[in-house]
C-alpha cells in the first residue's frame, strides 16, 4: 500500500466546513445586521461602519478568529473544488490539480494575513 498525504487535506477539508457552518453565520449576522443597525441614520453609515468593524478586528482574538476561519475555509473549498474536477473526469492531473487548488488557498490564506495586520 503506497503512502498518502490524502488524511491531510481531509482533516483540513473537516476543520473548514465546522468552521464555516460554527462561525461564519455569527460573522454575517454581526457585520450583516448588528454593526449596520448600530449605525442606523448616522452621517456617512459606510464610514462608521468601517470604524466599528476596524476597532472590533483590531483586538488579537478577533483576528485570530478570523484567520482561522478564513484559512481553514479556503482549503474546504480547494478540496472540494479538487475533488469535483476530478469527478469531472480530470483524474489523470491529481497531481497538477491538488498544487493549483492549494497553492491557490495558500495565497488566499497570505492575502488574509496581510489584510488582518493591516487593520
Amino acid at each position: 500500500m503506497s503512502k498518502s498525504n490524502e488524511a491531510f487535506w481531509w482533516s483540513l477539508f473537516s476543520a473548514g466546513g465546522v468552521l464555516a457552518a460554527l462561525c461564519m453565520p455569527v460573522f454575517v449576522l454581526i457585520t450583516g445586521f448588528l454593526i449596520p443597525k448600530l449605525v442606523g441614520g448616522k452621517e456617512d453609515p459606510a464610514l462608521v461602519f468601517y470604524d466599528m468593524f476596524s476597532s472590533m478586528a483590531s483586538k488579537w482574538p478577533v483576528r485570530i478568529t478570523l484567520f482561522a476561519v478564513i484559512f481553514f475555509s479556503l482549503f474546504h473549498c480547494a478540496h472540494r473544488i479538487r475533488h469535483t474536477l476530478m469527478d469531472l473526469g480530470l483524474r489523470h492531473s491529481t497531481g497538477l490539480l491538488a498544487a493549483i487548488c492549494y497553492l491557490s488557498a495558500l495565497t488566499g490564506s497570505v492575502f488574509a494575513v496581510l489584510a488582518l495586520i493591516r487593520l
